[in-house]
């Protein structure tokens, strides 16, 4: 306090000794400190996260009961897993080192740094109850990010990133004869697909919702475009058909899918022509019913915003091509909810205050535990681009309206990055699910900032 000193004045300490010091007050009455140093080692006895990325399965710990959760309806093959611990703490046994029998209930050991303080938890196999609809609450979770996923993942490409899941594994494709894999929980890579010599040219890739990736190479009009599957990453690339494009403009920067392809899917294909002022409002449909590919078709969304470029992404939230779609481009910058049965926006969010230099130019849906989501990302275009990922609940079309920054249907928006970068936005975003439908997954990349980042959400009622 004011007029208070302190004798020695305290500058530095050898703390494997006793240190003096008086404090005098105001009053002039004096205190004596002695000061010295004491290794306590910490109690803490924590297992705060397990995962077991063989089988995709991420565990839910419940620190007040002590139990683990490992969600799964059928037997799990004995593997080992990562997990995180308290500073300095050891598990056992150790499930980075040893196989174990996760259908067995095993019990796991956590031993403090100081050796003596425990905390045993009891892993179990089970199906638990879900909320009633959607996400529960307070249960987003980061699961992996990277600012410089190109050096991580030995990536050259420059042309366009994006994104498909195929199994335990999130594809990332730059746009041209490069596909890596890597864990889709914790973001480690995994491998590289053979391409067989297949070269997009600046096409994408994506993902339905039965475990195959589907990809597209770009075509000017009067090209032909070819489309490929890739059923496990272990494969390489095979057509599904070649077709020509007639549709007036180019194709092929975004491609999306909703359904199963071995049964019935829609797809949606990005199209495109240049013009100043932007006047581009088509994009092509390509129906999968059993199994059986569909002639390509133009489809022309009226009222919506029109755009210019290939930075614009279309995707519908069913197989009900009547039902609602959901479109994303440059510069609208915006979230646009279509009518299906009629082709034309019937709902619109705008671009937020400090959105002006972004390009809101890729959108992905799912259906999660029986409730509609819609994922929005702007990639990094001109300097100072507002980089940001937005996740909305389209439950309700009336609150599908307002801002980035105020709509009541934004559920998460990631904490938006302001990079000096300039360039093609060469960005994708995906939703996806777990095959057990507890997991909502988050996914964006900005090939322009070298950032990747991925979020989970679940439903488990706890």
């Amino acid at each position: 306090d004011d007029n208070v000193t302190v004798d020695p004045a305290v500058l530095y300490m050898n703390l494997n000794e006793d240190n003096y010091i008086t404090v005098t007050d105001q009053l002039k009455q004096k205190k004596v400190y002695k000061v010295r140093g004491r290794i306590v080692k910490s109690k803490a006895c924590l297992l705060e996260e397990l995962s077991l990325p063989s089988q995709g399965l991420n565990a839910i710990i419940d620190q007040e009961t002590k139990e683990v959760s490992l969600i799964a309806a059928g037997n799990i093959e004995p593997c080992t897993g990562t997990y995180r611990l308290s500073y300095h703490a050891t598990i056992s046994p150790d499930p980075a080192t040893t196989v174990i029998d996760w259908n067995a209930s095993p019990k796991l050991t956590v031993t403090a740094y100081d050796g003596v303080s425990k905390t045993v938890y009891t892993v179990k196999k089970e199906v638990p109850a879900k909320v009633p609809t959607g996400i529960r609450s307070g249960s987003q979770k980061n699961l992996f990010v990277s600012e410089t996923f190109k050096t991580d993942y030995g990536m050259s490409g420059t042309t366009n990133y994006t994104l498909g899941i195929l199994g335990d594994h999130l594809l990332i494709c730059s746009g041209e004869s490069e596909i890596v894999y890597v864990n889709k929980l914790t973001g480690v890579k995994a491998g590289t697909v053979n391409m067989g010599g297949i070269n997009l040219g600046g096409g994408a890739i994506t993902s339905d919702e039965a475990n195959h990736i589907v990809m597209c190479s770009i075509a000017a009009n009067g090209a032909s475009q070819t489309i490929y599957r890739l059923d496990h990453v272990t494969d390489t690339p095979k057509e599904v058909m070649t077709w020509s494009n007639a549709t007036g403009g180019k194709i092929g920067s975004k491609i999306s899918i909703k359904g199963d392809i071995d049964a019935d899917a829609v797809v949606t294909i990005n199209c495109w022509a240049w013009a100043s002022p932007a006047n581009w409002s088509s994009f092509v449909r390509i129906i999968v019913t059993d199994g059986v590919w569909g002639t390509p078709e133009k489809v022309t969304i009226a009222g919506c915003g029109l755009w210019n470029g290939g930075n614009v992404d279309v995707e519908y939230l069913s197989t009900d091509i009547t039902g609602p779609y959901f479109k994303a481009s440059y510069s609208t910058n915006g979230a646009e909810w279509i009518d299906g049965a009629t082709n034309s926006r019937v709902a619109f969010i705008d671009k937020g205050a400090n959105d002006a230099n972004s390009n809101f130019a890729n959108v992905s849906c799912a259906v999660f535990n029986k409730s509609p989501f819609v994922a929005v990302f702007g990639g990094s275009h001109f300097a100072y681009s507002a980089s940001r990922a937005i996740l909305l609940d389209v439950g309700d079309r009336n609150l599908f309206t307002g801002t980035f920054d105020n709509t009541k249907a934004k559920i998460y928006a990631s904490t938006p990055k302001y990079l000096a970068v300039s360039g093609t936005a060469s960005c994708d975003i995906l939703l996806s699910q777990s095959s057990d439908g507890y997991y909502l997954y988050l996914y964006w990349i900005g090939g322009n900032t070298n950032y990747i980042r991925a979020e989970q959400w679940d439903c488990v009622d706890k």
